[in-house]
């Protein structure tokens, strides 16, 4: 179970957003699709597993409203695919393939630069609010797999910085951007261990503006 205070926090973040949108004359929808390349982030080598940068996918959807004619306020809903590739070494002479896969559902909200009104690259920066749907432990040459959830915190918050560009097409626009992301803090539930999670994502996506 999530705690309270999180849940309150990300309830908030979600209820001042929504203020800021309603009160907006100029709205604009996004589709989202690109991949990321994720690894975990250990707070000293003597502690790290064996582990190597695995490329996932990410999609979603977004909304964003202009503030003025150069900034923009930004949320997205995305969906994550995370983790990263190991080796497990069961014995000197026996090691094992094995893949940490973590998937989440994250809530970025952006506040976004345009260098230009029309086509122009653009810089973000903003908090996410992160909600794991699953870990696991794949081991694919063994056939086996390891819940890892119960081991593992359910909301984190986390932050990204953009850089990108769009090209408006009358009341479309095509976008391509960067986003590194990082999460604040552990993800795990035990005390004792951290480890937090770091991606880049390439994204493409459309735009209509309503």
């Amino acid at each position: 179970m999530l705690s309270s205070k999180p849940m309150k926090k990300a309830a908030l973040f979600l209820l001042l957003l929504g203020f800021l949108l309603q009160t907006s004359s100029a709205v604009e929808i996004k589709a989202l699709l690109g991949m990321n390349s994720s690894k975990y982030q250990f707070p000293s080598a003597g502690n790290a597993l064996d582990t190597r940068a695995r490329q996932g996918m990410s999609a979603g959807i977004g909304c964003a409203t202009d503030l003025n004619a150069k900034i923009k306020l930004e949320i997205n809903a995305m969906y994550k695919d995370q983790g990263v590739k190991t080796t497990l070494q069961y014995s000197p002479d026996n090691p094992v393939d094995g893949i940490y896969v973590i998937r989440s559902i994250a809530v970025p909200l952006f506040f976004k630069y345009r260098l230009k009104e029309n086509a122009s690259p653009y810089a973000a920066l903003g908090p996410e609010c992160v909600f794991v749907i699953s870990h696991r432990l794949e081991l694919p040459g063994q056939g086996e797999n390891f819940d890892l959830s119960d081991n593992t915190k359910k909301f984190m918050f986390g932050y990204n910085a953009v850089l990108g560009y769009e090209l408006p097409l009358g009341r479309w626009a095509l976008l391509a951007e960067f986003r590194y992301n990082r999460w604040l803090g552990s993800f795990l539930a035990d005390t004792q261990a951290a480890v937090k999670m770091e991606s880049l994502g390439f994204i493409l996506g459309g735009v209509i503006r309503l």
